[in-house]
């Protein structure tokens, strides 16, 4: 696998007080070979707004409240990556997290 590309899918419900940090989070890795896909879950906050903010640098995905399972199932469907990390919207990820993530995948073909 040459240079993967990874999702990072960041599903939301009524965190928009967390979002924008956990998008820059996601945004700001290390390893640039990456797509980050947004799911708002019919938040009733601000959630929209902040992801609409980010324009074409995201992938945003709004929907009706469906629950957890259901907005996990919406990035993965609309997801590129050969490698899938999720990160919650309360969450955010250090800056080198991916590309450490890469280079386990790369490195041993048993990982995953």
């Amino acid at each position: 696998m040459d240079k993967p590309l990874v999702s990072i899918l960041i599903n939301n419900y009524n965190y928009g007080r967390f979002l924008a940090e956990v998008i820059n989070s996601a945004l700001h890795q290390t390893y640039a070979h990456i797509e980050v896909i947004v799911v708002n879950d019919g938040s009733t906050d601000d959630s929209r707004d902040i992801i609409g903010s980010y324009g074409d640098r995201i992938n945003p995905i709004l929907k009706e409240n469906g629950g957890q399972t259901s907005a996990f199932n919406a990035e993965f469907i609309n997801s590129q990556g050969d490698i899938i990390c999720f990160l919650d919207s309360d969450d955010s990820f250090k800056l080198d997290k991916v590309i450490e993530i890469v280079e386990d995948f790369t490195e041993n073909s048993r990982v995953g």
